[in-house]
């Protein structure tokens, strides 16, 4: 952490409330999702507050960031890892650990390498094209589930769609497929991702797996006041420059840029060497509740058109307004946090 550098801020009260609306509304227990830094908000950091809140079971996507949980040494919580182990070894020295069987081959793998079935989890695919055995598969499945006697610890599948119509038909195809597979061959069942959550669509599973929502973020055109921000991205103006000395904004000519009527710069410790990416470049930001355009961003520092209300030390938010900096950017609030890297420090509030 550098001097006048930005921080990240996280609301632990806000996460706790929001993993125990969840938990409540939905009469069911919760699957956090905390993958890719937990959607950029820190991942040794949430990890625990959730345990604070009560939360004992974790998603994650890659082996990496399930080691980064298993080093926190927590006693008392599962991880589930959506995609394959590379060393699959790890499942038998953490049992705590639980994995996804992503296809066919992946089964016939655990069968072979006599895996505990109660740490794997099969998915079921409905069209999704990522990963998933198929309705083609359910038969040599189902056959060799008999044949060898096999109990999974859970059966899952993913909402592609985000209509709830198409939600239900493929909650209703995963509870037929479980049924001709066998139900009491699976302790769990979870499907339900935050917005099927929100939307109370999932009837069958056993647990619902929430991320961004526990998080305090919906889906674009989902509304729950219920679910309450918990992250904030700020800091100090670092100083402010006339035009008059200068013949570049970072490494743009003044006389390129669109400035207006504007004479003066101010120079932040944010760029894309934070994740900060150059599709930033002209987003508004938030000063003393006023908003200025970001008019260059560079490696470890961006600038800002500003007037003679800032001044130095004056803080700064970026993404004050969720749904202005979705529009902005065309993309959702989660795949632009999760650009923020390491690099830039979280603070718990």
């Amino acid at each position: 952490m550098g001097r006048d550098s930005f921080k990240i801020y996280i609301n632990k009260n806000n996460i706790i409330h929001n993993f125990n609306y969840i938990k409540i509304a939905s009469n069911k227990e919760v699957i956090t999702v905390v993958k890719a830094n937990a959607y950029g908000h820190g991942l040794i950091e949430i990890i625990p507050i959730l345990i604070e809140a009560g939360c004992r079971y974790f998603a994650v996507a890659r082996e990496s960031e399930a080691m980064e949980i298993l080093n926190l040494n927590f006693s008392n919580i599962k991880i589930l890892v959506f995609e394959t182990l590379e060393d699959l070894s790890l499942l038998n020295r953490h049992k705590n650990l639980e994995m996804i069987i992503n296809s066919l081959d992946e089964f016939q793998e655990a069968l072979d390498l006599k895996l505990d079935f109660n740490q794997l989890h099969l998915k079921f695919d409905f069209g999704f094209a990522r990963n998933g055995i198929y309705d083609s598969q359910f038969e040599e499945i189902k056959n060799l589930v008999t044949s060898n006697n096999i109990f999974f610890k859970g059966a899952m599948t993913h909402f592609f769609a985000s209509s709830p119509t198409e939600m239900l038909q493929i909650q209703k195809n995963l509870i037929e497929a479980i049924n001709y597979i066998g139900k009491n061959r699976f302790k769990i069942i979870h499907s339900q991702n935050s917005a099927a959550t929100l939307l109370n669509v999932g009837e069958g599973s056993t647990h619902v797996r929430c991320g961004i929502s526990v998080l305090g973020m919906v889906d674009i055109g989902l509304i729950d006041n219920n679910i309450k921000r918990s992250w904030s991205l700020s800091g100090p103006v670092y100083n402010i420059k006339n035009f008059d000395h200068l013949d570049f904004i970072g490494y743009e000519r003044i006389d390129d840029l669109n400035v207006g009527n504007f004479s003066k710069v101010a120079k932040i410790k944010l760029g894309y060497g934070d994740g900060f990416s150059k599709i930033n470049t002209n987003i508004c930001c938030n000063i003393n509740g006023k908003t200025y355009q970001i008019i260059h961003v560079s490696m470890d520092t961006s600038f800002i058109l500003i007037d003679d209300f800032v001044k130095e030390g004056d803080i700064v938010e970026i993404y004050k307004n969720f749904e202005e900096s979705n529009k902005h950017l065309n993309m959702a609030h989660y795949e632009y946090t999760t650009l923020l890297n390491k690099r830039i420090p979280r603070i718990i509030v």
